[in-house]
C-alpha cells in the first residue's frame, strides 16, 4: 500500500515536472517566435514610436532603388547626464530604421571604446550620425539630432533624429539641391521674413525634402545681365503679388513655362490677377469663399473637401485638414483650353459659396442667389500644360493656382495639420517627384519613461525571469497539493 501512494505520489510529482518543462519550453519557443516575427502597435495620440509616413515613403524608394544605405549612429559622452537618453533614442530609431527597410544598414558605436571606426569615417564628436550611400554621405551633428525645449524645471531634451535622418535620405536621392524661386518686387510674401508674414517656416518645411527657397527679383537683375528665370529653378512660386506684375516680367515667366517649367501661383480675393492665368484659362472671380462648414470659431475660413489628385492623396486617407483663411474662388475654363488639363485639387462641400457681399445674419453671411455665386467653389486648380496649348514649346508644364496665399505664411501653416504637407506634397507634384508624395509630420516630442540603465536592466532580468519562475512555483504548488492528498 505504501508502495502504491509512493508511486502515486512520484507519478503526480513527474508530471507537474513535466508540465513546468514543457510550459517553459513553449514560452521559449513563442519567445523566439515573437523575436523573429515581431508585430508593432503603436496606440499613443500623435503615433510617436514609429517611423513618420513620410520616412517610411523615402525607405520605400531607397529599398526599390536598391542600393545599399549604412546608417552609423556613435554614442553619447559616458558620465554626462543626458548620455543614457541620447544613446536610447539613437537605438530606437536604429531599430525603427532596419526594420522598415532592406537596404539600410545601421550600427551603434560606442565612441568611447572604438575610436577606431570614428577615425575611420572621420568624427571626433560625441553623439553624431553618418548617413552614407555609396560615395555621398551627410554627417548630422548633436545639435541637429536634440534640442532642448521648455523652460525652468519643464525644460529638457527633446530627440529630433528622424527628422534629420530623413532630410539626410533626401539629400542623398536627390543629385542636386532644388531650387524654388519666390518672385519678389510686387508686395509679395517673403521667405527671409520671420514676421507672421513670411516664408521662414515653409522655408524649413521645404527644407526637410532638401529645397531650398530663394529670392527672385527681376528688376535687380536688369542691372547685371539680361532678366531671366535662373537655369537651376525647379519651379517659382508668385506668392499674392499686392501690385501688377509688369507684362514683361510676366513674359519672362512664360518663357520658363515654354521650356517645361513649373509655377504656383496664390491669390487672394483682393490681389491682382497676373494676366497669364488668363493665357491658361484660369479665372479668379471677384468675392470670397465661404461654407457652412467652417473651421472653428474663424467665419472666413471654411473646410475644403480633398479631390481626386496626388496632391491631397494622402491628405485625404489621413483625414488631415489643409487651413486656408480669406480666399479667392479659382475657376478653370469649361471645357479646358486646347492643350491643358484642368483638376480641381481643392473645393467646398454644396453648402459652399462665393460671397459678394449683402446682409449678414447674427454676424454670420449667408448665401443670396442673386447676388453671391453659387457652390461648390473651388479654392485650387492643378494644370497640366502640354505643347498643343502653344505656351510650351518643350517637354510639359505643370502649375498649380491656389485661391489663398496665407496658408503658406508662418501665421496659418501650423493651425492646419495638413498644411506643411500640402505645400510640400505640391512643389513635389509641381517637379515631378509624385514617388516622394505623403504625409509629412511635424516635430513631436516622444513620451518616453525616464529610466536609468541600471532600472532598464532590473526590467529586463524581471521580464526574463518572472515567466518562467510562476510556471515554476505554479508546479511545486501543485505537486504539494497533489503530495498531501
Amino acid at each position: 500500500m505504501a508502495v502504491k501512494q509512493a508511486q502515486r505520489r512520484f507519478a503526480a510529482g513527474s508530471n507537474a515536472v513535466l508540465v513546468s518543462v514543457f510550459a517553459i519550453a513553449a514560452a521559449c519557443v513563442g519567445y523566439l517566435l515573437v523575436d523573429l516575427h515581431r508585430v508593432r502597435l503603436d496606440l499613443s495620440a500623435d503615433q510617436g514610436s514609429v517611423l513618420l509616413a513620410d520616412t517610411r515613403t523615402k525607405l520605400a524608394l531607397l529599398d526599390k532603388d536598391g542600393k545599399p544605405v549604412v546608417v552609423t549612429a556613435f554614442s553619447g559622452q559616458r558620465g554626462k547626464k543626458d548620455s543614457y537618453f541620447k544613446d536610447r533614442a539613437l537605438e530606437d530609431l536604429l531599430e525603427e530604421l532596419d526594420y522598415n527597410s532592406q537596404v539600410v544598414e545601421v550600427h551603434l558605436v560606442d565612441f568611447d571604446k572604438d575610436r577606431l571606426t570614428a577615425e575611420k569615417l572621420g568624427v571626433t564628436d560625441y553623439s553624431t550620425v553618418v548617413v552614407q550611400r555609396g560615395e555621398a554621405r551627410v554627417d548630422i551633428k548633436d545639435r541637429e539630432l536634440f534640442k532642448r525645449v521648455g523652460k525652468a524645471e519643464e525644460r529638457h531634451l527633446e530627440f529630433l533624429g528622424e527628422q534629420a535622418v530623413n532630410r539626410a535620405f533626401s539629400q542623398l536621392m536627390a543629385e542636386n539641391k532644388r531650387v524654388v524661386y519666390a518672385l519678389i518686387g510686387h508686395g509679395e510674401l517673403d521667405p527671409d521674413n520671420h514676421d507672421l508674414g513670411g516664408l521662414s517656416e515653409a522655408v524649413a518645411v521645404l527644407a526637410q525634402d532638401d529645397y531650398e527657397l530663394k529670392r527672385l527679383d527681376f528688376v535687380r537683375q536688369r542691372d547685371m545681365e539680361v532678366p531671366r528665370v535662373p537655369d537651376d529653378a525647379a519651379a517659382v512660386a508668385v506668392l499674392r503679388p499686392k501690385l501688377p506684375i509688369p507684362a514683361l516680367e510676366e513674359d519672362l515667366l512664360l518663357a520658363y513655362l515654354s521650356g517645361g517649367g513649373s509655377i504656383l501661383l496664390a491669390v487672394d480675393p483682393d490681389s491682382p490677377v497676373p494676366g497669364l492665368l488668363g493665357r491658361m484659362g484660369v479665372a479668379i472671380p471677384s468675392g470670397r469663399v465661404l461654407d457652412k462648414l467652417l473651421v472653428f470659431p474663424y467665419p472666413d475660413r471654411p473646410v475644403p473637401r480633398y479631390k481626386s489628385h496626388p496632391i491631397t492623396k494622402d491628405l485625404s486617407e489621413d483625414s488631415l485638414v489643409t487651413v486656408l483663411s480669406g480666399i479667392a474662388p479659382v475657376q478653370p475654363s469649361v471645357p479646358p483650353m486646347e492643350g491643358i488639363r484642368s483638376t480641381i485639387v481643392l473645393e467646398t462641400g454644396r453648402d459652399g459659396w462665393i460671397d459678394r457681399g449683402g446682409e449678414l445674419k447674427n454676424g454670420q453671411a449667408l448665401y443670396e442667389p442673386d447676388l453671391d455665386g453659387a457652390g461648390p467653389a473651388t479654392m485650387a486648380v492643378a494644370l497640366d500644360v502640354s505643347r498643343d496649348s502653344g505656351l510650351v514649346k518643350k517637354g510639359a508644364a505643370r502649375v498649380l493656382v491656389v485661391g489663398d496665399a496665407d496658408l503658406f505664411t508662418n501665421s496659418l501653416l501650423a493651425e492646419g495639420p495638413g498644411n506643411a504637407s500640402f505645400i510640400l506634397n505640391s512643389f513635389r507634384w509641381l517637379v515631378g517627384d509624385e514617388d516622394r508624395i505623403s504625409v509629412v509630420g511635424r516635430p513631436a516630442s516622444k513620451r518616453r519613461l525616464a529610466l536609468t540603465a541600471e532600472d532598464g536592466e532590473q526590467i529586463r532580468w524581471l521580464a526574463i525571469g518572472f515567466g518562467p519562475l510562476l510556471v515554476v512555483l505554479l508546479g511545486a504548488a501543485v505537486w504539494a497539493t497533489r503530495r498531501g492528498r
